[in-house]
């Protein structure tokens, strides 16, 4: 996805996230990168400055009934 801020180029970013699945006889696992390109001096905690955009990965374990 993108997000534009008019008149404000900096605040401006795109994200990304890129899964892989696989089934195990009723157990789904799941693992997910995901990240942007955020401005890291914009995107930074105001309480401690902290980048708040970092590329992650979220895991994921599922049970079908």
């Amino acid at each position: 996805g993108h997000q534009t801020i008019k008149k404000l180029s900096v605040g401006s970013y795109t994200d990304y996230s890129l899964t892989f699945a696989k089934d195990f006889s009723g157990l789904a696992l799941s693992a997910a990168i995901v990240g942007t390109d955020a401005d890291k001096t914009f995107y930074a905690s105001p309480a401690n400055g902290k980048f708040l955009g970092k590329t992650t990965l979220v895991v994921g374990l599922k049970k079908t009934f």
